[in-house]
């Protein structure tokens, strides 16, 4: 039996806030490792004993602090991170990663390292996958997988070889070995469902304040968007989708498991604005599908949301969708369903620039869409980005007048990050932007700095940021 310690290393802190939801990647691992009789534990350096969150504007105000981080390797919170693993005594720790937090993956292993060179550390999720050469910058990282972690990370436990481990880089003196992507796990039902329960360093009340309520009913996007990690990640022809029973199994289970406890909070990053200041977080009974799109297939959707209704299910959910997977009918079923909110990606509202992301939307589509859920009495948050290369003050501003056209329930908004893997970083890269200068902890979407493009005024910009003040006259969530 190996003792693992899965990691989620800190972010959201950085910016003074935090996140304290159960990352399914690593819980998935845990829960895998677990049914083969593993003691696997999962560790979020993200987690607060809080209920409130800070806004997205303080979020941008905050990058010089959140840069300082990064400045310091002595700083208390790498330090409390490292302390909090050792405690633990694990033979491995896994990180799972994104682009934004490679940086505070070196800081914490180097760390590791040097306190206990017996612990063998492992690097999973996006980046990872992404980067076939990480453990060319991760000096203290002894092995990276790529793609689906399950079976990789229980190999690798096990004892066998890594050299003939699917998806496994190891290191042999001089040189990565490279043994491909993992292989696809064909039945994603047959895997048991994510870690709920084995939580490190949290008191039991802390416990149960983790939001437990994220499930994953697909693995992949069949959409080609360039500016997204998801394409290459998954690669889209490798989309596998769960059974509708196995979902409705896992909302029951999720039902009767966790929400009869006597909790007041749920961090779901779900929220009502309740004060000037601050996010507080109080629905402790939200499923939140994380999948990239939850209505790919609308066949499939409908019948998982009349299985909803038939089976009585009565719960609170929320997804990701895409307005040209939307119809009438689908969206009556939503509500009738429990959907209390739908997240919509309609990026930009200028139809030039959504060709040039390849989005394979258009702003009527974007229309119909919003109009169908707003008929259907289904909130939705529209989540808008700017910044795209070649995007000019006129397409922003078209965008500005497509969000207030719509009016959303709440808004999201973001300054493009070509994340490392994305086709858009590469093209740009092409172009002639050094983004393979930039450290790693730039790529975020809410840094404030428009990276590949010089054509937006300041002014525009600003407006564009102050749709946060709608936030501020809705009842919306985040």
């Amino acid at each position: 039996m190996a003792k693992v310690l899965l990691v989620n290393p800190p972010f959201y802190r950085l910016l003074n806030s935090h996140y304290n939801a159960n990352s399914l990647g690593i819980a998935y691992v845990a829960s895998y490792l677990n049914s083969r009789g593993h003691d696997a534990w999962l560790y979020n350096a993200d987690f607060l004993n809080r209920n409130s969150y800070v806004k997205q504007n303080e979020i941008f105000e905050g990058f010089d602090n959140y840069k300082k981080f990064f400045e310091n390797e002595d700083h208390d919170l790498w330090e409390e991170t490292v302390d909090k693993i050792i405690e633990f005594k694990p033979e491995w720790v896994g990180y799972t990663s994104y682009t934004a937090n490679i940086t505070a993956i070196d800081i914490i292993s180097k760390k590791i390292r040097q306190k206990d060179p017996t612990i063998k550390q492992v690097i999973g999720g996006v980046h990872a996958t992404l980067d076939h050469e990480i453990l060319n910058k991760l000096s203290s990282i002894d092995y990276s997988i790529q793609r689906e972690g399950e079976h990789a990370m229980s190999a690798l436990v096990e004892g066998r070889d890594p050299k003939n481990i699917s998806g496994v880089v190891s290191r042999d003196e001089n040189k990565l070995i490279y043994n491909f992507d993992a292989d696809v796990i064909k039945n994603i039902d047959s895997l048991p469902l994510p870690e709920r329960e084995k939580f490190w360093g949290l008191s039991e009340d802390e416990k149960l304040m983790v939001d437990v309520s994220y499930i994953c009913s697909i693995r992949g996007c069949p959409y080609r968007c360039n500016y997204c990690a998801s394409p290459a990640h998954w690669k889209r022809n490798k989309t596998q989708y769960r059974s509708p029973q196995s979902i409705i199994d896992e909302m029951q289970h999720v039902k009767e498991q966790y929400w009869n406890m006597k909790k007041k909070y749920d961090f779901s990053a779900s929220a009502n604005t309740k004060s000037k200041n601050e996010l507080i977080i109080e629905d402790n009974s939200t499923i939140y599908f994380v999948d990239d799109i939850f209505t790919v297939h609308k066949e499939r959707i409908k019948q998982i949301l009349q299985m909803m209704i038939d089976k009585k299910l009565e719960m609170k959910w929320k997804c990701e969708a895409r307005t040209d997977h939307l119809d009438e009918e689908i969206c009556q079923l939503m509500k009738k369903a429990g959907c209390i909110r739908v997240k919509l990606g309609f990026e930009t509202g200028s139809d030039r620039i959504l060709k040039i992301i390849e989005k394979d939307e258009t702003t009527d589509d974007m229309r119909r869409g919003a109009k169908l859920l707003k008929d259907a009495g289904v909130p939705f948050t529209g989540y808008f980005m700017a910044g795209f290369p070649g995007e000019t003050d006129e397409d922003l501003r078209q965008t500005i007048d497509f969000a207030k056209e719509i009016e959303a329930d709440y808004y999201s908004l973001s300054i493009l990050a070509p994340y490392y893997g994305t086709k858009m970083y590469y093209d740009m890269i092409d172009e002639g932007f050094e983004l393979d200068k930039k450290p790693w902890e730039y790529f975020f979407h809410q840094t404030g700095d428009l990276m590949v493009n010089h054509q937006i005024s300041p002014e525009v910009l600003k407006e564009y940021l102050s749709l946060n003040n709608l936030n501020t006259v809705r009842k919306g969530y985040v």
